[in-house]
């Protein structure tokens, strides 16, 4: 089983970096995932298939871990101290913001939302390519369907999110995250 995952190493490291920004903190979220993905041995059928780990899967593990590891870490900043002097300032305790995930969150449901009104075709080529990580010639080839078509399918799927989603993202992506509801 590990040495399915680890064909993609290079990969989880990259989704932990584009949470962390922080290449070594990127490698122990990695190392982390994989003692979760050993524990939960009895779920390989959700991990992998045959040959290939389950992108989405694992991303779900490293973005549970990295939640987990920002948990603790601000628990053990936020621990509140008794101030010896009468009106000590406790400013500097700092709190952390789940905004971000939870406007996170929130555009994955409402992208869940918007895929489960496509037909079963749509919402596998939507799968494939987005949750799998397969390219257009991958798919083109399994499916035996041309690549001109996936790629316009692909291209229509970007189209109605971003026509769906787009207030929602563009908050998102400026950090507004209270504008998301």
């Amino acid at each position: 089983m590990l040495e399915i995952l680890a064909k993609q190493h290079d990969d989880w490291i990259r989704i932990a970096y584009g949470m962390t920004n922080d290449m070594e903190e990127a490698k122990d979220l990695v190392q982390d995932m994989y003692v979760v993905v050993l524990e939960r041995v009895s779920l390989t059928g959700k991990m992998y298939n045959t040959n290939q780990a389950n992108r989405y899967y694992i991303w779900k593990v490293i973005r549970s871990v990295f939640i987990d590891s920002m948990r603790k870490t601000n628990s053990r900043k936020n621990v509140k101290t008794i101030p010896l002097i009468e009106n000590a300032d406790t400013s500097s305790d700092v709190d952390f913001d789940y905004s971000e995930n939870d406007a996170f969150d929130s555009i994955h449901l409402k992208i869940n939302d918007l895929t489960k009104e496509w037909g079963q075709y749509d919402r596998k080529l939507f799968e494939l390519y987005f949750l799998h990580g397969q390219s257009l010639r991958q798919i083109a080839n399994g499916a035996n369907i041309g690549l001109n078509s996936i790629h316009n399918s692909v291209k229509g799927y970007r189209e109605a999110i971003k026509a769906e989603l787009s207030e929602d993202l563009q908050d998102y992506f400026n950090q507004d995250y209270d504008k998301i509801d």
